[in-house]
Formats: C-alpha cells, sequence, structure tokens
C-alpha cells in the first residue's frame, strides 16, 4: 500500500509539472526586421522574475540557436508578467552599434511563440488577450476615440485585476492614453498584482512626476543649464514669438537618432515661415552630444548638458520627446514623432 501511495503521489507531481510547463519559441529573424537599421540579434534572455521558472543552471544562459531560431523551457506555476530581451548588433550609417529591445509577453503554461506582426507573442490565452487588447487600443486611437479607448481600457483591466494580462496593457498604455488615467488603472489592479509587478512600481512613479508636468494648453516652464560657464534659458527660444519645436534626446538613444531627418526637414522647410527647432540633450555627456550633431548635420541649435534639469521639469521619462510651442509659449502638442511632426506644422504654415 504504501509503494502504491508513494507511487501515487509521484505520478500526481509529474501531472502537475506537466500543465504548468512552458515554452518560448521564435524566429530571431523577425526581431531583426522590427528595426529600421541593419540588425543582428546576438543573444536573447529573459529577465524579471521568469528565469526563476527555468531549470536550474540555466537562468542565466543567453539563447541563441545557430538555425535562426531560439526556444527556452521550463515550468511557471503562475502566468507572469515578463519579457524577452533581444541583444542586438545595429548599423547605424555603416557603424556598428550595440543596442537591446524587449518584447513583452506573460510567462505561463503553454507555447507561447513570437509572431511575424509587431514581433509580439501570442498562443496563450492571456497573451492573445492582452495583444487583441493593445491592437484594439491602437485602433481607438488612431481613430481620435479617445473616451471609447479610456472605456474600453480601464474594463479590461477590471476584468484582469488580478492577472497579469492588466499589467500588460497598462504597461503598453502611455502610447495611448494620459498619466491620470494610466495611474487610476493601476490602482484597479489587485494589491497582489501591485506588488509582485516593479514595472507597475516604476512606471507609477514615472507617471505621477509627468501626471505633474506641464500638458498641452499649460505655459512653459522655464529651466537654466550651465555648461562652459554659460547658462543657456529654455525662455532665451520658447515664448519670444516664434513656433519652436522642441527635442529633448541624447546621441545613445537609436529612436533618438532616427527622429532627427525628420526635425532638419521640418526645420529647412519652416524655418523662413516662423519655425525655430532647438535640441535639448538629456542625460548624455556633452561630448558624445556634440559628436552626434556633426555625424547627424544638425543645423538648428542646441542646449548641451541639461542631463536630469529639463526632463524633470516636463516629466519625461523616455527620449525622444518632441514639444510643439506656440509663440507665447503655450504648449500646442507634447509628444510628436515621425510624420506627426509634417502633420501638425502643415496646419499652422500652409
Amino acid at each position: 500500500m504504501k509503494k502504491i501511495t508513494i507511487a501515487l503521489f509521484a505520478l500526481v507531481a509529474m501531472t502537475a509539472a506537466a500543465q504548468n510547463n512552458f515554452t518560448i519559441s521564435g524566429d530571431y529573424s523577425i526581431i531583426e526586421n522590427f528595426f529600421y537599421d541593419p540588425a543582428k540579434v546576438v543573444s536573447v534572455h529573459l529577465n524579471n522574475d521568469s528565469t526563476a521558472h527555468l531549470p536550474l543552471g540555466k537562468r542565466q544562459e543567453k539563447y541563441v540557436v545557430k538555425d535562426g531560431k531560439f526556444e527556452i523551457s521550463g515550468n511557471v506555476s503562475r502566468p507572469i508578467y515578463s519579457n524577452l530581451v533581444a541583444e542586438l548588433e545595429i548599423e547605424v550609417e555603416g557603424e556598428k552599434r550595440q543596442s537591446s529591445t524587449e518584447i513583452p509577453f506573460i510567462l505561463e503554461p503553454g507555447n507561447i511563440v513570437l509572431g511575424t506582426e509587431w514581433a509580439l507573442f501570442g498562443g496563450t490565452p492571456l497573451n492573445d488577450a492582452s495583444v487583441k487588447m493593445c491592437t484594439r487600443l491602437g485602433e481607438l486611437s488612431k481613430a481620435g476615440e479617445k473616451e471609447k479607448l479610456r472605456q474600453e481600457a480601464f474594463n479590461f483591466v477590471k476584468q484582469h485585476a488580478a492577472d497579469p494580462a492588466s499589467v500588460y496593457v497598462i504597461v503598453q498604455s502611455p502610447n495611448f492614453m494620459e498619466a491620470k488615467d494610466i495611474l487610476t488603472m493601476i490602482d484597479m489592479c489587485s494589491e497582489d498584482m501591485q506588488h509582485k509587478n516593479t514595472d507597475l512600481s516604476l512606471l507609477r512613479e514615472e507617471l505621477t512626476i509627468e501626471a505633474q508636468a506641464p500638458q498641452e494648453g499649460d505655459m512653459f516652464r522655464d529651466f537654466a543649464v550651465e555648461y562652459e560657464g554659460k547658462t543657456t534659458r529654455l525662455s532665451d527660444y520658447v515664448g519670444k514669438g516664434q513656433y519652436v519645436l522642441v527635442d529633448f534626446w541624447a546621441s545613445w538613444c537609436v529612436p533618438c537618432r532616427r527622429e532627427i531627418p525628420n526635425l532638419i526637414a521640418a526645420y529647412n522647410k519652416y524655418k523662413d515661415k516662423g519655425l525655430q527647432v532647438l535640441g535639448v540633450a538629456a542625460w548624455d555627456e556633452p561630448d558624445n552630444t556634440k559628436k552626434a550633431i556633426e555625424e547627424d548635420k544638425i543645423p538648428y541649435p542646441q542646449i548641451l548638458n541639461s542631463q536630469k534639469i529639463a526632463a524633470d521639469t516636463y516629466g519625461i521619462a523616455a527620449i525622444p520627446r518632441i514639444i510643439l510651442f506656440a509663440p507665447d509659449g503655450t504648449i500646442l502638442a507634447n509628444g510628436l514623432r515621425g510624420a506627426e511632426i509634417e502633420k501638425r506644422l502643415s496646419v499652422i504654415f500652409e
């Protein structure tokens, strides 16, 4: 009888373990193709506490399989919001640089697969639900349906308050929603979700600062930066009777460097019609900023060495951040990117 009991317990344990098994797989060329510049994936690995669910001895392992695919396996007792980190070698204007990108997903039992659209994971219930919701929010944002977007996001978070699908959508929502609404959604999550997810804690801190920062329709806030014995202020440019497009950027920031051609084009097209473009280097060493200015042939003026002063003044947690100011210093648009820059300026100048 004792041997039968032990065998039964062993069978139950094996069955439970099998039910909790996961695999994460994909073709890393999908990640490479997601970048504008030539990119090569050097390795992939998991971050956050998801590594605790890998087999012992493999928790620090970096995975890249020779045939161009990767697969990570283990077991997980509860769904966890996580990220796949891809370490990259990127070629920018003929120069090779190291970079990385994080792809969010929910670590849960089942076969989690990297999809071809937007390089996002699916194949399991919570991953599929999260990606579907974020796609929906993107559609509503593009259509300008802000109130409908807000309500659908709130409803989703309420429905998933005790599972990490809520975390997934909240972490992606700064692309679509205002800081105050995202903070409301964080409060909707269960205490367990809030306490176990450092991503939510960090996002709350960032958005609390952003929520207190000047918003569209507010007057600009001045700041002063000292460099090489000279003090430069934002008010040297903003509030002087011109439209001013201000780019908060850094030399090391790949997305920042990608926006620079858009800003140069705007400057060249509208400078004679009353537009000033200004770069503000944040979290960057001045020598590196100067080198990037020379490499990218930036013609408009810069405020160097702002470090965190400018970012703190405007509640900026991530760059690039491009803000358009009216001639009197009022904020007209906050967070312009890509084609949005020309679209907004053409309304003013053409």
